[in-house]
């Protein structure tokens, strides 16, 4: 059911970054070219920092979330480090995807890779949110799972 909510809002900011018409320079919200450091939190990219300048971002925060292990769910906690790409950065609506390794910090889940996907939204200068979808994978063990992800920025 979360993924199916998670498709259904990626699907309908889809759609209204499609309708808006496109965006000027002057309009841009920040410029691509600055560098910019973001406090971010909760799961996109997680409750951490993230560093960016032009499309590519490096990024390290605590990546919490609720995982089925031995047929009870459980918090499960990750330091989440990686990499992301904006395809829009200067703009009010970017889609993005990411790439990053999750350490565990909860017995019974190896660590991880964890890809993700989705769009931010600059609500001004300095604050942001992102909605995306994530998989994580954890090869010593074979598991996946798929996550929606959720996250707010503040700029400095």
């Amino acid at each position: 059911m979360r993924i199916l909510v998670t498709i259904l809002l990626l699907s309908f900011a889809h759609r209204s970054i499609s309708a808006q018409a496109p965006e000027s320079p002057r309009q841009a919200i920040v410029r691509s070219d600055d560098w910019r450091v973001t406090l971010t939190v909760f799961r996109s990219p997680g409750t951490g920092i993230q560093l960016s300048k032009g499309h590519m971002a490096v990024f390290v925060g605590h990546y919490p979330t609720v995982i089925k292990r031995d047929g009870k769910q459980r918090d499960t906690q990750f330091i989440r480090m990686g990499v992301a790409y904006y395809v829009a950065p200067d703009a009010t609506n970017s889609p993005y995807a990411s790439a990053s390794f999750a350490a565990s910090l909860t017995a019974g889940w190896a660590n991880s890779a964890l890809g993700d996907v989705g769009i931010r939204h600059m609500f001004s200068k300095r604050y942001s949110g992102q909605l995306g979808v994530a998989v994580l994978h954890a090869s010593a063990s074979g598991q996946t799972r798929v996550n929606p992800t959720v996250g707010l920025g503040v700029r400095f």
